[in-house]
């Protein structure tokens, strides 16, 4: 098979995928969940054989997983042009990682948060969720230079500095006892999965990744543009609660099996992954313009105010039942909202 064979073979899988975007954006959602998924166990498993802390694995390998399909889908839709739809996936995703996943959680049981996310993880959050809004006003300023009118190579350094600041910090944290380092137990595969079976899974995990970020991306272009609603629309509701599915998996999991801390570090790792790893990495393949128009501004302004109202939640160390309905009912109301200003727009 020579390569233009194969060309024309993805483009008419693209075509078929296009016209048919219903049943390609649900079979990219599904795929996405499975390769998060097997991403998750096999990347624990061999964190586990390697030796490495719980605590790292809680924070960074669990956190980084259940981010890729964030991640997955930012890196082919970003290839392809559709800055938009990537801005909207990272920003849209923070706010369900925090109204949908975290709201579910403390309904299900009350959540204590231990004083490491409480003085740090939170903070952090907050921190690098403002210095994001930040710098997506600056790069709409018209007297910035050209290179930094959009989120482009300098922001994408800056925010990867930070992100290794992160890590960095957190393998700090992992040679000492802490409440979290010891909740990762309820995400963990089978103590008995051999290093084959692990690496399978994690390379499985990614393939699938791939495949359902390109199968998710063309649904959700086509979708917006059969219905008229622009893509960071689409990408900040529908593509981002695809995509924070894993998450809200793992939060559950935790949850049930009483694992609440667990529950609340994945959320507050996943948001930092996503703005710290996902959207420089995104920016880095193709810079993204600020769209026009007042749709950014909504929902960057959104996730501030849903991370800022989770971070004076968990000050008492505790997300209490009625403050997870609190969240949720807030962001089925962002999300009601949304829809009803676009159609009237």
């Amino acid at each position: 098979m020579n390569i233009s064979t194969i060309r024309h073979l993805m483009d008419s899988i693209t075509t078929f995928a296009q016209n048919w975007y219903p049943i390609s954006l649900i079979a990219g959602v599904l795929l996405l969940i499975l390769g998060g998924n097997l991403l998750v166990e096999g990347g624990v498993a061999i964190a586990k054989q390697l030796g490495v802390s719980t605590l790292v694995i809680g924070l960074t390998i669990v956190a980084f997983s259940t981010s890729s399909p964030e991640l997955a889908l930012n890196a082919v839709a970003s290839w392809n042009g559709h800055g938009d739809l990537c801005f909207g996936n990272i920003i849209g995703s923070n706010i369900a990682n925090i109204g949908l996943v975290l709201g579910i959680g403390a309904l299900i049981c009350k959540l204590p948060v231990t004083g490491q996310i409480i003085k740090w993880e939170f903070p952090w959050l907050v921190a690098v969720t403002f210095i994001v809004f930040l710098f997506a006003l600056f790069a709409s300023f018209a007297w910035m230079p050209t290179s930094l009118q959009s989120l482009g190579l300098p922001w994408a350094i800056l925010l990867l500095v930070l992100f290794c600041f992160s890590m960095w910090k957190w393998f700090q944290l992992g040679r000492g006892e802490s409440e979290v380092a010891k909740q990762s137990d309820d995400v963990t595969p089978d103590p008995q999965c051999s290093k084959t079976a692990a690496w399978v899974m994690l390379l499985g995990g990614l393939i699938l990744l791939g495949v359902g970020g390109k199968a998710t991306e063309i649904g959700a272009v086509s979708l917006a543009t059969k219905i008229g609603i622009s893509q960071i629309v689409i990408g900040g509701t529908v593509v981002a609660i695809a995509t924070s599915l894993p998450e809200v998996v793992t939060t559950i999991i935790a949850a049930r099996k009483n694992h609440p801390d667990l529950a609340v570090g994945n959320v507050v790792g996943s948001n930092l992954f996503n703005v710290l790893f996902v959207l420089p990495i995104t920016m880095l393949i193709t810079p993204v313009a600020i769209p026009s128009g007042p749709d950014p501004w909504i929902y960057l302004g959104a996730m501030l105010i849903f991370t800022l109202l989770a971070w004076i939640m968990t000050r008492d160390e505790r997300v209490k039942t009625r403050e997870g309905g609190l969240l949720l009912t807030l962001y089925v109301c962002f999300l009601i909202g949304i829809t009803i200003w676009k159609s009237m727009s």
